[in-house]
């Protein structure tokens, strides 16, 4: 008896690949890390305004802004406060984009020029959000930046 291969076959063949394909996904998909950038995100997104929107409004309202900028020779990232403000305090947070293991949170620590120096030799090459949430005195100010590190 001869084998033959006909519509009835093809349509067996192409729903097993189908099958398994599909089965392929769903056991693939069980080791992707579907995490969010951040713990409670959404509860950070509904209080944005409440929170950040004042504290952004203060800091675009400083005659002086806050500079933050990348040393790609030194590997390093300054961030200069404003002259006119005193006891400057707060945190710099260092949010990698694709993967929020290796976010990093360092104490504002002021020089007596009102200027900080981060050392960032070991962070990974590629895409940061530098985020400094900081105040002097009772006012709060948020500034950002993306940055590149090479």
């Amino acid at each position: 008896m001869k084998f033959r291969f006909h519509w009835g076959w093809a349509i067996a063949v192409f729903y097993t690949l189908f099958v398994i394909t599909m089965v392929y996904f769903v056991i693939y998909s069980k080791g992707v890390d579907h995490s969010l950038v951040m713990d409670n995100y959404y509860d950070y997104d509904i209080g944005y305004e409440k929170l950040i929107g004042q504290k952004k409004r203060n800091s675009n309202s400083l005659s002086i802004p806050v500079k933050i900028d990348y040393d790609q020779n030194n590997n390093i990232v300054i961030i200069n406060f404003p002259d006119s403000l005193k006891n400057i305090s707060g945190e710099v947070w260092f949010y990698r984009v694709n993967n929020e293991k290796f976010d990093k949170k360092i104490n504002v620590t002021t020089d007596s020029f009102n200027k900080q120096v981060v050392d960032v030799k070991g962070f990974l090459k590629g895409k940061w959000k530098v985020s400094v949430d900081w105040q002097s005195g009772n006012k709060k100010y948020l500034d950002e930046k993306d940055l590149y590190f090479k």
